[in-house]
């Protein structure tokens, strides 16, 4: 039996966490962070993800007839151990990468206003993704494999296996990349740090959406839409803090992000995954699975925690 694992990685996108600065002080060039309404606005978003957690499962969940794009359709045999254990681990660093590039040795007031809206982002994020996973609950693809050490394997999964729609990893990775990189390029003078911010966020990214069809945890749709998502929600809250015009990417950068997008595919893509079992193989779960964000009370604000089983 699996044993549940207790936190794996608490994140430093909370709030509260620098020394206080005024509410309204213009701390990141161009924006303006106001504390007390950030923080309500992230303890909202908190709070509607433990909300929407406690949505009841369909009794009699059903595999869908139909599929949001015939290319869906494709990925019905897909299931990679391997495949989970790297997008579970590029989750993970692409959360925290930002929160360790935004800051320095020590968390000054800008640094904390940065975390402030990056949290507020990944807590939005995490939000919308959970209540459209309990409200639309679309079956997983490994659900419909013909495989008996993978049909085992579903059922083992319970409630989990029919959250499909839409990919929270896509969401979440797609949203901490944008975020990131908007922070950085609103306050860095570097055309190198900005550029690599967009393009090493962005291709971590896409390699985690990619990997999580491969593993069969999610449809190509629920990977695109959940990018789109967390590019839109990664973009909106911190061009929200503009005092006029948001901080726009310049050709460069923009091109660091699509080169970022088509490598993370293509390496995502060539990664060798494991030989098709046999049918007397079992079908172990993830390393870490049912990933999830939840909030965590912190000594001076609101924390994410990222939590799964193992």
């Amino acid at each position: 039996m699996r044993s549940r694992a207790v936190v794996m990685s608490v994140l430093a996108c909370f709030l509260g966490t620098a020394a206080p600065a005024r509410a309204d002080e213009e701390v990141i060039p161009g924006h303006t962070v106001d504390r007390p309404v950030d923080g309500a606005v992230q303890g909202l978003a908190l709070g509607a993800t433990l909300g929407f957690s406690l949505i009841p499962m369909r009794s009699d969940p059903q595999l869908w007839a139909t599929e949001l794009l015939q290319v869906d359709r494709g990925v019905h045999d897909n299931f990679s151990r391997r495949a989970a254990h790297l997008s579970d681990a590029l989750l993970v660093s692409s959360l925290a990468a930002p929160a360790i590039y935004l800051t320095g040795s020590t968390i000054d007031d800008a640094d904390g206003d940065r975390l402030m809206i990056y949290g507020q982002s990944i807590a939005i994020n995490a939000a919308l993704a959970q209540g459209a996973k309990r409200l639309v609950q679309r079956p997983r693809p490994y659900n419909y494999s013909n495989d008996p050490a993978v049909r085992r394997y579903a059922q083992s999964e319970g409630d989990d296996a029919w959250m499909s729609f839409y990919s929270g990893h896509a969401s979440l990775s797609f949203g901490a990349a944008v975020t990131g990189a908007y922070l950085l390029g609103a306050s860095s003078d570097s055309k190198l740090a900005r550029g690599m911010g967009w393009g090493l966020g962005l291709m971590a990214a896409s390699a985690t959406a990619n990997l999580r069809v491969r593993a069969g945890k999610h449809f190509y749709s629920d990977v695109v839409i959940g990018a789109v998502i967390g590019v839109a929600v990664g973009y909106i809250v911190p061009a929200l803090h503009a005092d006029g015009r948001p901080y726009i990417p310049d050709g460069q950068e923009l091109a660091a992000a699509g080169a970022g997008i088509l490598g993370g595919l293509l390496i995502s893509s060539l990664i060798p995954l494991e030989k098709k079992r046999t049918e007397g193989d079992e079908a172990r779960p993830s390393a870490i699975s049912r990933l999830n964000l939840s909030p965590v009370p912190m000594p001076n604000g609101i924390g994410l925690a990222l939590g799964g089983a193992l």
